[in-house]
């Protein structure tokens, strides 16, 4: 959007209590360029990976109690969870650190993005809680269980990106349908505590 410069008022880069009366407007536009690029990444699984990356910032912005999350510098500290394929991991987190536009970039509701790189077997080793979780790979059935307890011990947002986790407890992916939606597991959002803006909820599917 382009703003016509007036002497008598100075623009500033929108904040995070900005966010809630732009929320309609953002998320709108978010689901339509998500659904319009599905189709033109290649193969099945990689659209789901990529789209799942802009749908996690949205989900993060979602959460009402991001604030509480912050690490003690005030940065958002997510973990990239990786099977065994670390250097994807760090492609990334270099993706989502140059995501989002202007003022916004590598950052989420004005909170810088820091990353925690992890493979499964190490989350419960972690000394700084993440402020949420992202799959990078698929994980084994025992595996993903782990880290859906996590997510609901530490109410954190769990997001996957692959097909049928949201079904298995994890908390938030994507389906395609029609067009792309967030996908939504009721149970696991109500055992977690987690807190999502209603606007998100309601054009999500919900999984009961």
């Amino acid at each position: 959007m382009l703003l016509k410069r007036d002497d008598r008022h100075s623009h500033r880069p929108m904040s995070a209590s900005d966010f809630p009366k732009y929320w309609p407007l953002l998320l709108g536009i978010l689901l339509g360029l998500l659904s319009a690029s599905y189709g033109a990444l290649g193969d099945p699984q990689e659209q789901r990976v990529q789209i799942g990356l802009r749908l996690f910032r949205t989900l993060l912005a979602a959460d009402r109690d991001l604030e509480k999350k912050v690490n003690a510098a005030g940065q958002l500290e997510l973990a990239l969870l990786y099977r065994d394929d670390r250097k994807r991991a760090e492609e990334f987190a270099t993706a989502l650190q140059t995501s989002g536009h202007g003022g916004q970039q590598g950052k989420v509701k004005n909170y810088p993005l820091q990353f925690i790189l992890t493979d499964d077997k190490h989350l419960k080793e972690l000394r700084q809680t993440p402020a949420a979780i992202y799959l990078i790979q698929p994980l084994s059935d025992a595996a993903l269980e782990t880290v859906i307890r996590y997510g609901v011990d530490h109410q954190r947002i769990v997001f996957s990106p692959f097909a049928g986790h949201v079904e298995k407890g994890i908390l938030a992916g994507l389906v395609i349908e029609v067009r792309v939606m967030p996908y939504i597991n009721r149970t696991t959002l109500q055992q977690s505590g987690i807190q999502l803006n209603q606007l998100l909820l309601k054009v999500a599917k919900i999984h009961d």
